[in-house]
C-alpha cells in the first residue's frame, strides 16, 4: 500500500465508467506511482511440489508453496513470489459457490486488512472483474481497490482475487499488493491444474456457457450429464453470476439443481438451492416417494413441505433435449411440455412452449416461452447451444459456449 490521492480522482472516475466494463480503470486513468507499482511481475519462479491426498493435489505448484494447514474441512497454503506480501491460498470442499466465495472472502480480506493496519476503510472501488475457464474449470476474478485512513495518512491498496471452481471443489487465491497481476494468475493457473481429475465421473455431455450482459461476461452456466449403471441420468447444473452494482459493490449469486432422470427424458427427482450475496435464499427439492410430487425444503427461511397438485410426468433439463430433437425431426412447427422450476412456483409444473424459427446461418433457430421469459437461440446438427438471448422484461442476458465435450442428445 501506498499513500495516494486516488480517493478523488476515483471518485470523478467511476461517475462516467460503465457498471459492466470487464477492467473499469486502465493504467492511463491512474497517478504515475500506481501504474509502475501495477506493472510489476515476478520472474523465474520455482516450482514447488504440491500433495494433498484429500483434495487430490499431486502435481507442481509455481512459487514456493507452504506445506497446507488443515482447518476443518478446507486446506490452506502461503505462496512467496518474492514480492512484499504472499499470496494466499484455499482448497475447499464445502462453500456456497464459484461467486460467492470469492467476493464473500474479498471482502473480509478488505475489512481485515483496515484492520490490522488500524485505519479505516474510507473507500473501496470495483477494480477489475474477468470470467474465463480453464477448459472445463470456470474461473472468476475480481479485483478491489480500497483506501484506507483519512487525508495525509491515507494508503491505497489492490486486493486481487481468482476462484476456480473444479471437479473435486474450489480453489480460491487473494494477493494483497498492486502489481504481480499476471504473477498471481500464473501461479493461481498452476494451482488449478495441480488436480487429480482422474476421479471425476466422466460426463457424456458436458457444457459451460458463457452469460454476457451488455457485452460482458457477468457469470457462467454449465450443464453436466452423467449415465450411471442403471441407465438412468444424471443432471448437474451451476449458476454463478457477479453483478457489479455500482462502483463500489457487486452482487453474488450461485445456483445448483441436481437432478435424476430416466432415459427417455422424464424426471425422477430434483434438488436445488440459491445462494445470494452469502444468504440461503432457498433449498427445495421435489420427489414423487409414492403417488404424489412432493416438494420439500425452505424459502427465505420458511420450511416447505407440501404435494402438488399435477400428477403427470414432467420433463428433466436433459428431456428438454430430446424434446428439441423430437420438434427438428418432426413436421410440427412447436410443442410444449411440463418442467418443474424452483425460481418460477414451484407449486405449479412451468409450462414450456417450444417453436421452430427454421435456419440462422446454417443453425436450427428455436425459441422458448417459459412462463413470462423468452428465450431466443440457435443449436448445431447435435443440439449444442451456439447462441442464446434471454428477454426477462427490459434485461437481456445473451449466453456463448466457452466450452463444450459430448452431445446431450446421444447416450
Amino acid at each position: 500500500m501506498k499513500p495516494s490521492s486516488l480517493f478523488c480522482l476515483l471518485t470523478a472516475l467511476f461517475i462516467s465508467i460503465s457498471v459492466v466494463a470487464k477492467d473499469y480503470v486502465t493504467s492511463e486513468q491512474l497517478p504515475e506511482w500506481f501504474s509502475l507499482s501495477l506493472a510489476r511481475e515476478s520472474n523465474e519462479l520455482p516450482q514447488t511440489p504440491l500433495s494433498l491426498q484429500s483434495f487430490p493435489i499431486n502435481a507442481k505448484g509455481l512459487g514456493s508453496w507452504s506445506e497446507p494447514q488443515q482447518v476443518e474441512d478446507y486446506w490452506y497454503f502461503t505462496v512467496d513470489i518474492g514480492s512484499e506480501t504472499p499470496i494466499e491460498c484455499w482448497a475447499f470442499k464445502d462453500y456456497d459457490g464459484l461467486a460467492n466465495s470469492l467476493v464473500n472472502m474479498m471482502n473480509y480480506a478488505v475489512t481485515n486488512v483496515s484492520q490490522e493496519q488500524g485505519k479505516t476503510l474510507e473507500s473501496r472501488y470495483n477494480f477489475s472483474l474477468d470470467i474465463s475457464t480453464l477448459e472445463r474449470v470456470p474461473v472468476f476474478s475480481y479485483e478491489i481497490l480500497y483506501n484506507l485512513g483519512e487525508s495525509s495518512e491515507r494508503a491505497s491498496g489492490l486486493m486481487k482475487g481468482l476462484s476456480a471452481e473444479s471437479p473435486n471443489g474450489l480453489q480460491v487465491c487473494l494477493h494483497n499488493e498492486i502489481g504481480y497481476r499476471k504473477t498471481f494468475k500464473d501461479v493461481f493457473i498452476s494451482f488449478v491444474n495441480a488436480l487429480d481429475r482422474a476421479a471425476d465421473i466422466q460426463p457424456f455431455y458436458f457444457a459451460i456457457n458463457g452469460m454476457k450482459m451488455q457485452g460482458e461476461l457477468v457469470g457462467i452456466v454449465s450443464e453436466k450429464f452423467s449415465k450411471d449403471a442403471d441407465g438412468d441420468i444424471e443432471i448437474i447444473e451451476t449458476t454463478s453470476l457477479i453483478l457489479p452494482v455500482d462502483a463500489n459493490t457487486v452482487s453474488a449469486s450461485d445456483s445448483q439443481v441436481r437432478s435424476w432422470s430416466y432415459a427417455d427424458g422424464t424426471l425422477i427427482n430434483t434438488y436445488s438451492y440459491t445462494v445470494e450475496n452469502g444468504e440461503l435464499s432457498s433449498s427445495l427439492g421435489i420427489s414423487k416417494p409414492e403417488e404424489k410430487w412432493v416438494i420439500e425444503g425452505e424459502v427465505q427461511g420458511k420450511a416447505v413441505n407440501s404435494e402438488l397438485a399435477f400428477n403427470d410426468a414432467f420433463v428433466s433439463n436433459f428431456g428438454a433435449y430430446l424434446e428439441m430433437q423430437r420438434l427438428a425431426n418432426s413436421e410440427n412447427n412447436s410443442l410444449s411440455y411440463n418442467m418443474w422450476n424452483a425460481d418460477t412456483d414451484p407449486t405449479q409444473p412451468t409450462r414450456t412452449i417450444l417453436h421452430k424459427r427454421g435456419q440462422k446461418d446454417g443453425l436450427l433457430a428455436l425459441s422458448a416461452e417459459i412462463e413470462n421469459i423468452e428465450v431466443e437461440y440457435s443449436v448445431d446438427e447435435e443440439f449444442v447451444l451456439q447462441e442464446a438471448q434471454i428477454n426477462m422484461g427490459p434485461v437481456k442476458f445473451f449466453m456463448t459456449p466457452l466450452y463444450v465435450f459430448g452431445n446431450p442428445t446421444n447416450l
